[in-house]
């Protein structure tokens, strides 16, 4: 009898095990898609910042060139210092911004009870058995 023939899958016993891993897999994939978007997100932004500063460090020796007076220079350096400290804080805030969607309702993140499960206190105390209560203590003292 050939594979065609068959009725059973060509993995044999194992075939339904393969697919239910795969699916749950699968599963999982599309359950931390948000978490992998904002991942790539923060990489974007940090490969932003760092072409954005190295590219302003190569255009150094070329805006030196053209200047002419030490006004110019001056000049020269703290537009360079401006633009640096305006690149980082932009930088920062979009960061900020890119690592705030990796933090997932549910996670330890933001804990405003989006996540879907109710809130529940893991150190309680039982309450006290009233019928203990009224019941007669025995002192102890001391000889």
């Amino acid at each position: 009898m050939s594979a065609r023939e068959r009725m059973d899958p060509i993995a044999g016993p194992f075939g339904n095990l393969s697919q239910a891993y795969f699916s749950s897999l699968d599963t999982a994939a599309r359950g931390l898609e948000p978490a992998l978007r904002g991942a790539g997100r923060l990489n974007l932004e940090l490969v932003s910042l760092a072409t954005r500063r190295a590219q302003a460090w190569l255009e150094i020796p070329h805006r030196l060139g053209q200047c002419r007076t030490p006004q110019e220079l001056a000049r020269e350096q703290l537009r360079f210092w401006q633009t640096a400290a305006h690149d980082y804080a932009e930088g920062a805030r979009r960061l900020t911004v890119a690592f705030g969607a990796l933090v997932l309702p549910g996670l330890g993140g933001a804990g405003d009870g989006r996540s879907g499960a109710a809130r529940r206190d893991y150190i309680t105390f039982p309450e006290a058995d009233p019928a203990l209560a009224d019941a007669p203590r025995r002192d102890r003292r001391a000889a």
